[in-house]
């Protein structure tokens, strides 16, 4: 009951931002407006003022990389050889996939659910996550599909694709408010007072305008084609990663109690919408891909609850 309680009003948001996007009651302009604000300035601000007051441990935390980033790698694997050996798909479409299965919408959703859920002390096990998700991922799902690319066409090479992804991260709000506020934090500083109340009222819009964001962008994808594939990427994201994430953090690299429950609810995130943006821009199972980010979306709900309903 407390996680129905707790996730109810996080989709109902949501289904708020759907019904306004889809029902032309805030213009396309102004959701770009609102997902720019809470990607740009309030998430940031949200983050930063976290981590600037958080200790982190000492040690490199690689249990929890291998523990999350070695699932995702297992899911795409999983994923990858069913489509090509049983749906008999191509091997760019296999590498869409495989990556919508292990690709979760951490920013969007999963920091707002997972600070709700768990509070304070979830922030530095979610930082670790967030940390190199785009450069580890996103360098590998471009490299993979530069690789499936008809030889006629023109391929990036290994650095560019690693110079494209650093790029990506530098470039990225969410990344720089991390580090910089763990470089803020390791001074000993405290935040003056004026600019830190600045950064609470920042944070505090920035999780309902995320996920009205989120509800509104939804109407831009569509639940049509490729339904059985984008089926399988739903059982592979909302079943099978986050279950080898629980496995490998539990059993295999015994995680602390808090850090498994993070690390499994964020396995448990729908698919992020990047999974569409790379596969149109590759035309690799575009379909697919925009009728998972939907279906995978909406099923996340009843899933979602049912892993805060076991960890609360």
């Amino acid at each position: 009951m407390e996680a129905a309680a707790l996730v109810l009003p996080i989709f109902l948001v949501i289904g708020f931002g759907f019904i306004a996007a889809r029902f032309t009651l805030v213009s396309d302009e102004g959701i770009n407006g609102i997902d720019k604000f809470a990607f740009t300035f309030a998430l940031p601000a949200l983050l930063f003022r976290a981590l600037a007051n958080t200790e982190l441990p000492t040690a490199l935390p690689w249990g929890l990389w291998f523990s999350y980033y070695g699932s995702v790698l297992i899911v795409w694997l999983i994923g990858g050889l069913l489509s090509l050996y049983v749906l008999r798909r191509s091997a760019g479409d296999s590498v869409i996939v495989g990556f919508g299965g292990g690709f979760s919408n951490t920013v969007m959703l999963g920091i707002p659910i997972i600070l709700t859920a768990y509070g304070a002390e979830s922030e530095v096990p979610l930082f670790f996550i967030l940390a190199f998700h785009g450069l580890t991922i996103f360098t590998i799902a471009t490299f993979l599909l530069e690789s499936t690319r008809p030889r006629e066409g023109v391929r990036l090479g290994v650095p560019a694709i690693i110079r494209q992804s650093l790029m990506g991260m530098v470039k990225n709000p969410v990344i720089v408010a991390l580090g910089c506020g763990i470089g803020f934090g390791q001074t000993g500083l405290s935040i003056p007072v004026p600019l830190d109340t600045t950064l609470e009222m920042l944070g505090r819009s920035g999780i309902p305008c995320a996920l009205f964001a989120l509800g509104a962008t939804l109407t831009r994808y569509e639940l049509k084609k490729s339904i059985g594939t984008a089926s399988m990427i739903a059982v592979l994201k909302l079943v099978v990663h986050p279950l080898i994430v629980f496995g490998l953090a539990t059993y295999v690299f015994a995680l602390p109690p808090l850090w498994i429950k993070v690390t499994t609810t964020m396995a448990a995130m729908p698919t992020g919408v990047f999974a569409y943006v790379l596969a149109n821009r590759y035309g690799a199972a575009p379909g697919a891909a925009s009728s998972a980010v939907v279906l995978v979306t909406a099923l996340s709900m009843i899933t979602v609850t049912i892993v805060l309903n076991i960890f609360l």
